[in-house]
């Protein structure tokens, strides 16, 4: 028996599924601009309409495609083509909107990084296994979310690997974007600073989450919380 998701309404825009519905509402609660399928493209032969440009026409435009379950080899495959003919950073994320991870900013910067002691590894969908490699134990019960492909040379022809990609609130500017481990890291907003008056005026730049700021644990109360009915939009 055939089975596929039912086409939700919100703003104007019939998204494919819920599930992007609701990270709409997501970006949305944080004023974060996005457009919905703006363009299709051909990739290596084969049709390609990617999900959401996020905050367009500016410095910090990234493509990001929903997926419902963990992506495919020829899904991971569009991604990089998309990244590499667009020029745009592009994450394919599977993560359900809610919050990714618990508190952490009570981390050292040794538990932070963490040290190579043999015991885990990782892998692509689950996170870190046993054997033989061990990560930073903050990480071990944690989910990844996300795969990011970047545009540069260097990543065309390296093989993706799945992180910790999480929706992250900068306390400089204002903006949220997705940063790896959630880590806040040098603004750019804070880009005429050196490194060293940086550190003096803000402090070390790592580690510093913000994954679980009040303005984000909003925004997914208001994305997993939205309820869409035939024909309306989320409220």
């Amino acid at each position: 028996m055939a089975i596929q998701p039912i086409e939700t309404r919100y703003r104007g825009h019939r998204f494919r599924s819920r599930l992007e519905a609701r990270w709409a509402v997501f970006m949305d609660h944080l004023d974060i601009p996005w457009d919905y399928e703006p363009q299709g493209y051909v990739i290596d032969g084969q049709p390609y309409l990617p999900d959401f440009l996020v905050w367009p026409n500016t410095d910090n435009a990234f493509w990001l495609e929903i997926k419902g379950t963990f992506p495919t080899k020829d899904e991971l495959a569009k991604a990089r083509g998309l990244a590499q003919g667009s020029g745009l950073d592009t994450y394919v994320y599977w993560a359900k909107p809610e919050v990714p991870a618990p508190a952490l900013s009570h981390l050292t910067d040794d538990e932070y990084c963490g040290f190579d002691r043999g015991g885990y590894v990782w892998t692509d969908e689950d996170g870190w296994r046993e054997y033989p490699t061990l990560p930073p134990t903050w990480q071990l019960d944690l989910r990844p979310t996300a795969f990011r492909f970047d545009p540069g040379p260097k990543a065309a022809d390296k093989e993706p690997k799945s992180g910790f990609w999480w929706w992250t609130d900068c306390h400089h500017c204002g903006r949220a974007i997705i940063k790896l481990d959630g880590q806040v890291g040098f603004c750019p907003s804070l880009s005429h600073l050196s490194g060293e008056q940086y550190t003096a005026a803000h402090g070390s730049p790592y580690p510093r989450f913000g994954h679980r700021t009040p303005r984000l644990l909003a925004a997914y109360e208001a994305a997993t919380s939205a309820r869409f009915e035939h024909g309306q939009s989320g409220a």
